[in-house]
């Protein structure tokens, strides 16, 4: 293993190569979904039968398909089908309170959010970017 790829897992550390996809909203629609099926199970009635399929084709695929993917190369945004070079990042914001998601300057000063991604995760990728700007 080299050096480079050595310090770019230490610098990502558990965000490298990470798929982010579970939402607060994706998490109580399923756990609403989850719940309807068990009282309808429970009562004897076929609500069920309509409920279990909603939850498989609409919230499965949400837990499913990761919205963003960290790597050493870049971002990928997924459901956006875009992809962002670590050299088009300029800067990792500091989160504000209340964000739930990271948003990153590109160096053409747009902001984008990565959905899924938690402001736990800036300590990280600012690590990882000044490493990549060295």
């Amino acid at each position: 293993m080299t050096n480079d790829v050595a310090d770019w897992r230490q610098a990502l550390g558990w965000y490298r190569g990470a798929r982010y996809s579970r939402t607060w909203l994706t998490m109580l629609i399923g756990m609403t979904l989850a719940w309807l099926i068990m009282f309808a199970l429970a009562s004897g009635s076929a609500a069920w039968m309509v409920l279990l399929p909603i939850t498989v084709v609409v919230i499965a695929p949400l837990w499913l398909v990761p919205l963003s993917v960290i790597t050493p190369d870049g971002i990928q945004l997924v459901l956006k089908r875009r992809w962002i070079p670590w050299a088009d990042v300029d800067s990792v914001c500091a989160p504000r309170p209340g964000d739930e998601e990271v948003r990153l300057i590109l160096i053409d000063a747009h902001s984008v959010l990565l959905p899924g991604v938690p402001p736990r995760a800036v300590p990280a990728l600012r690590a990882y970017l000044a490493h990549r700007q060295e």
